[in-house]
């Protein structure tokens, strides 16, 4: 419906129906789909790109990092990163419900160093190929990867997180 009415639709209406109906529908569960194969991640750029040239007008040929630049959009995985994170900075915060945030532990350091004064999670051992794609085990990992450039002492409000993210996680745009 939309791409047959699109002359019908000013460059702000569009802009509009995009973000109001397919970026919801890309951004839902993407934190579950976050390990999906690069095919099926691809095949969801794809309608990405889709709705950034409905919204543009960009010919078909158009670079991805040209079509980001076009709207000011992050790219799809850098959406999915910074979803992702933030339900990792939810929990910690406690505003997830008590079964999730019962998969997550800050750690205690065991000695005084400069970096003890970050805080960090527990990332738990794994015996199995599936392990590291638990919620419990990635959501560490992914915090602790995240605290080293971050290094947050304390905990935040959750705009001032999303501030700091947003500065920390750029698109580096590549040729693929």
């Amino acid at each position: 419906f939309l791409f047959r009415n699109k002359a019908s639709f000013t460059h702000a209406a569009k802009h509009t129906l995009v973000k109001l109906t397919i970026l919801p529908i890309l951004d839902f569960g993407d934190v579950i789909y976050k390990i999906a194969s690069n095919t099926l991640l691809n095949k969801l750029d794809a309608v990405y790109h889709s709705a950034i040239r409905f919204v543009t007008k960009a010919p078909y040929t158009t670079h991805h990092c040209d079509l980001y630049a076009l709207v000011g959009w992050p790219s799809l995985h850098t959406r999915r990163q910074t979803h992702w994170l933030q339900v990792i900075y939810k929990t910690l915060l406690g505003k997830v419900p008590p079964s999730l945030s019962s998969l997550v532990t800050i750690a205690s350091p065991n000695c005084s160093t400069r970096s003890s004064r970050y805080s960090s999670l527990v990332t738990p051992k794994t015996n199995s190929f599936f392990g590291p794609l638990s919620f419990q085990f990635s959501a560490a990992n992914d915090w602790n990867e995240l605290q080293k450039s971050l290094k947050l002492e304390t905990l935040i409000s959750l705009t001032s997180f999303k501030h700091q993210l947003s500065e920390q996680l750029t698109d580096y745009c590549t040729s693929t």
